[in-house]
């Protein structure tokens, strides 16, 4: 059991990186504008492409080492290991990406943010506010824990999703 979650969580983690990291600097490329438009759909797209490897880890396991049977609960253990073993790696590869080549995305995308506000009519005073918001999260984001953290929990919920459905998908008694 151990060696499909670890084949098939680092292929989960490659599969999630490479997007990861070809997604941002493209993103860098085209401008933040463009990316901030489509940068979200992008993101989501390739973690549900990177995650739907838990559906194949958990059917390889049943099929290969289990005589095609396999409870939701053993499915569940399975999926939601790779999940985390790929949630990792996207997270590692996020923060050597932000804090080795590109330590300013959090203003960059707070000047963003800001700027569409301003051009949107906000006031004065919610625009003061989304400001003072978005330096206490940049503070809170150097931290490369909390970083980890909330990096960790992007990925994490479709991970979980992909798993409770791949699980129920793939029991077999």
């Amino acid at each position: 059991m151990q060696k499909t979650i670890m084949r098939f969580g680092l292929l989960s983690g490659a599969v999630s990186s490479i997007l990861l990291i070809l997604l941002t600097s493209t993103g860098r490329a085209v401008g933040l504008q463009t990316f901030a438009e489509y940068g979200a759909w992008l993101g989501f797209t390739s973690i549900i492409l990177s995650l739907s490897l838990v559906y194949f880890g958990i059917r390889s396991y049943r099929d290969q080492h289990s005589a095609g049977k396999i409870t939701f609960g053993k499915a569940f253990q399975i999926g939601i290991l790779v999940t985390v073993i790929s949630c990792v790696c996207y997270s590692i590869t996020w923060g050597i990406f932000y804090f080795h080549f590109f330590p300013t995305f959090m203003e960059d995308y707070g000047s963003y943010q800001l700027q569409r506000m301003k051009e949107s009519g906000e006031s004065a005073a919610a625009i003061a506010q989304q400001a003072a918001e978005l330096r206490r999260v940049n503070e809170q984001y150097q931290n490369p824990f909390y970083n980890f953290a909330i990096t960790f929990m992007e990925p994490f919920p479709i991970g979980l999703l992909m798993t409770l459905v791949s699980a129920l998908a793939l029991k077999k008694k």
